[in-house]
């Protein structure tokens, strides 16, 4: 990790795996919508992966990309652990590289980031926000979990499970990642970070299903683990309240 960190500069870690269809259009898409001075880390996880050569590429015009292979071994969480300390700025973002969100969401992140928010989390279920597309019985589950999410464990966001979000670097001096799935592992940072006093936002974004290539979520696969931080959340919630109540009604 460099030691230059700069406050008025982003990080955007984009974990990859077999992208080589979408990543170039990811890459211009980005450049042609984020007016923040950034760097793109490219996060894989094996040589013989089909993104590379492109990336490869690319970099001969954009000077601000970095092709980073997975330090830690091998998987999602993984890869964003790797793109966490090789970052250079202070605000990072997490995002695919499958097209399904939009890069100039980053702008408007990066604005409330600079008024002082950890946590930046792009919504889908907030005003202005959209779904376009995608698993139905996946989407009714991800938006009962946002809608619930400010009242059960009174975090303000409308979409708890989406993994776009923008982190200032200093909450992972107090967070350690114990996610071993999938994406889920940003909805632990999160809600892990509100408890511990971090300040959290959200901004409106579109999501699309993917148009090209697979997809790599493991939606039978991870559902427990998102079920158990978000349960996990509410416990927290839980002892909070009993903590604050229980002493004066003992009196």
């Amino acid at each position: 990790m460099s030691a230059n960190l700069n406050k008025r500069y982003i990080s955007v870690i984009v974990p990859v795996y077999n992208e080589g269809t979408n990543i170039a259009k990811f890459i211009y898409g980005l450049e042609n919508s984020v007016n923040i001075k950034h760097e793109i880390l490219i996060i894989y996880d094996f040589d013989e992966d089909n993104t590379i050569p492109v990336v490869k590429r690319l970099k001969k015009k954009f000077r601000n990309i970095k092709l980073i292979k997975n330090i830690f071994g091998s998987g999602l969480i993984k890869a964003c652990k790797t793109g966490f300390k090789k970052a250079n700025a202070d605000f990072m973002v997490v995002m695919p590289g499958d097209l399904a969100d939009e890069p100039k969401t980053i702008n408007e992140m990066y604005e409330m980031a600079k008024k002082g928010y950890d946590i930046v989390c792009a919504s889908r279920y907030c005003k202005g926000g959209k779904q376009l597309g995608g698993n139905l019985f996946k989407s009714l589950l991800s938006k009962f979990a946002g809608l619930t999410t400010p009242i059960l464990l009174g975090i303000p966001t409308s979409d708890l499970t989406n993994g776009f979000k923008m982190y200032n670097r200093k909450i992972f001096k107090k967070i350690n990642i114990e996610s071993q799935g999938g994406w889920e592992f940003t909805m632990e940072i999160l809600i892990k970070a509100h408890f511990l006093g971090f300040k959290i936002a959200e901004t409106p974004s579109t999501w699309k299903e993917r148009s090209s290539g697979k997809s790599k979520f493991k939606f039978i696969k991870w559902l427990p683990k998102y079920i158990y931080w978000y349960f996990w959340g509410i416990s927290q919630r839980s002892k909070l309240f009993l903590n604050k109540w229980m002493p004066s009604s003992i009196e």
